[in-house]
């Protein structure tokens, strides 16, 4: 677990630079998600399990809500991507997509390759753990998917308005 550990704090801390220094406000949300996801991962580890309730509900799921009032206010809709004026583009996604992989195949490999036969906790606390990890697991399920929504969009929308 302790590889788990150092592959999210990387992941963290290279999330949260790009999230400081990108341009654009919808790449950086992005980032600023992974980043999220990866310190929820990291809190999982240390047993912080108040702090990683509060990350999932509070922080992801109103950076998530923060995500859609940018993306109504910058009046980013349908006709605007038909239309190629300006619009959540698929390269914006590569970046935070990639990040959330790593963790997500990261924290499978961290739930999976755990011997919980070694540790002598009670069996409530890694109940807890594990629900956590796997509510984590589908969170950033989630967001892959929503990128690859996108991603799917954009490439038929350019696949079908060449023919």
């Amino acid at each position: 677990m302790l590889i788990v550990f150092y592959i999210a704090s990387i992941i963290a801390v290279f999330a949260s630079i790009k999230a400081i220094s990108c341009l654009r406000v919808d790449k950086a949300l992005l980032y600023f998600m992974v980043s999220l996801f990866s310190s929820a991962l990291i809190f999982i580890l240390l047993g912080a399990y108040f702090s990683v309730v509060l990350y999932i509900l509070l922080f992801i799921a109103g950076s998530v809500t923060l995500f859609l009032s940018v993306a109504i206010v910058l009046q980013i809709r349908i006709d605007n991507v038909e239309n190629r004026k300006r619009g959540i583009s698929p390269k914006i996604w590569l970046g935070p997509l990639v990040l959330a992989f790593i963790l997500l195949v990261v924290l499978i490999y961290g739930v999976v390759s755990t011997d919980y036969s070694q540790i002598k906790e009670s069996h409530e606390l890694m109940h807890e753990m594990s629900v956590y990890a796997y509510i984590l697991i589908s969170e950033l399920a989630g967001f892959l998917l929503l990128g690859a929504i996108v991603i799917a969009y954009h490439f038929m929308h350019r696949l079908l308005s060449e023919k």
